[in-house]
């Protein structure tokens, strides 16, 4: 009797213990230092024992990833999971080097928890290859006590920017924007926004030529190039300096700034404030504030054996647990990280003032990626070539624009018959 109660003492633990796995899986990231630690801390003491999955962990820095990818890809030697930027996920994806998620169990679900304007930066066609991770948008930094003292209101839109710009200057201030990204897609970061909030993309939907010479992109790219060439905004700006010193109180940059200015401007606590990126009147009144910026990504490698394992990793890694215990802890940490994450439903518990916790959902509500297409890192060249000829070289904006647009569509067309044989698979 007594034997029999212990095996069935047995039998009842087994029963209410999940499942778990032996598998180890190796993941590749960018989080060093402070945020690797972080990042280790919870998959050992969080994952792994909810799923029996054991992970190894190393920091590859995420200018070195791609290439080194793709040389343990080919060496037969690559990971199973792999934190990648946004921009170079469909390209790998589309050579073969990363499992197409759509085909994944849940994905439906994981999709849920993710503004739909992130994902068309990581599919193509029915192809989905990443999941979006960090997310850096764009909003409106500005002194508050400045624009107090000179009587004017936050910037809500670009006519306000605008108007701004001129009283500012009068009194040798400046007003600045700028996006950080991609060497090859700094203007075509700027651009993008101005394109979006007339209801347009610059390439057409079948992704197989570029759409810059609409009448709306013509249009946009005017108002971008106008900034600098009508209402002389500077192309380059001592971000933190300028901003503490007041020579540059208003500054469109991207939200990971906010740390920044908290760490090399303590003194202005209180002084400082945000906004929605500027925006455009639509026909109703109502107001376009949609505004892109970049996004760190998580992939499985085609070649992994534990696709499985790999998508329960990538699952929690993007689930609304890890993503706001990990902001928490990184604010916690001796780095004071501000970081932010695609998955909406982690935002509320970011420690953030309420009001900008509030601009912080709105901006992740509104944050537009750029649509991925074959050949679209190269083609984006050609509106850094147009924007430059009419700045710095006084070109007509309407002509530049218009060749940018021929050649992004051959640069496209291009690359379309050098992918043929991969696009045929899909």
């Amino acid at each position: 009797m007594v034997k029999y109660k212990w095996l069935m003492c047995l039998l009842a633990l087994v029963l209410i213990i999940p499942s778990v796995s032996s598998e180890t899986i190796s993941v590749w990231t960018w989080y060093e230092s402070a945020l690797g630690q972080i990042l280790r801390d919870l998959v050992k003491n969080e994952f792994t024992p909810k799923t029996g999955i054991e992970v190894e962990i190393l920091t590859v820095p995420i200018e070195d990833m791609t290439n080194k990818l793709l040389l343990a890809y080919l060496g037969g030697d690559a990971p199973d999971v792999v934190e990648l930027y946004s921009n170079t996920a469909v390209e790998l994806g589309i050579r073969g080097a990363l499992v197409n998620l759509n085909t994944m169990e849940d994905i439906g679900l994981i999709k849920e928890d993710f503004n739909p304007m992130l994902l068309p930066a990581l599919q193509y066609k029915s192809a989905l290859y990443a999941i979006p991770g960090e997310v850096n948008w764009e909003w409106t930094f500005y002194r508050k006590d400045i624009l107090t003292e000179i009587g004017v209101d936050a910037p809500v839109t670009w006519d306000d920017i605008k108007e701004l710009s001129i009283k500012l200057k009068a009194r040798d201030m400046e007003t600045y924007y700028y996006y950080q990204g991609d060497p090859t897609a700094l203007i075509v970061g700027k651009l993008l926004p101005f394109s979006f909030q007339r209801g347009t993309d610059i390439y057409s939907l079948d992704g197989t030529a570029s759409t810059l010479d609409s009448p709306e992109n013509i249009a946009a790219f005017k108002e971008l190039t106008s900034l600098y060439t009508e209402y002389k905004m500077p192309l380059e700006d001592p971000i933190f300096t300028s901003f503490t010193n007041g020579e540059t109180p208003v500054q469109i940059l991207q939200n990971w700034y906010y740390h920044g200015l908290e760490i090399t401007a303590p003194n202005l606590l209180g002084k400082w404030d945000l906004a929605l990126f500027p925006g455009t009147k639509r026909p109703d009144g109502s107001i376009d504030h949609t505004n892109t910026g970049k996004m760190l990504v998580w992939s499985i490698v085609s070649s992994s054996k534990k696709r499985d394992a790999a998508w329960e990793f990538v699952k929690y890694i993007n689930s609304s647990e890890f993503t706001s215990r990990f902001m928490n802890l990184a604010h916690a940490s001796s780095d004071k990280a501000r970081i932010f994450f695609s998955n909406k439903n982690s935002i509320d518990s970011a420690i953030f003032p309420d009001e900008h916790i509030l601009l912080a959902k709105k901006s992740l509500e509104t944050c537009r990626m750029q649509t991925a297409v074959i050949g679209g890192q190269i083609a984006n060249r050609y509106i850094d070539f147009a924007f430059n000829k009419v700045v710095i070289q006084g070109d007509d904006p309407e002509g530049a624009i218009r060749q940018a647009a021929k050649e992004s569509t051959l640069e496209i067309q291009k690359k379309l018959r050098e992918f043929e044989r991969f696009i045929n698979e899909l």
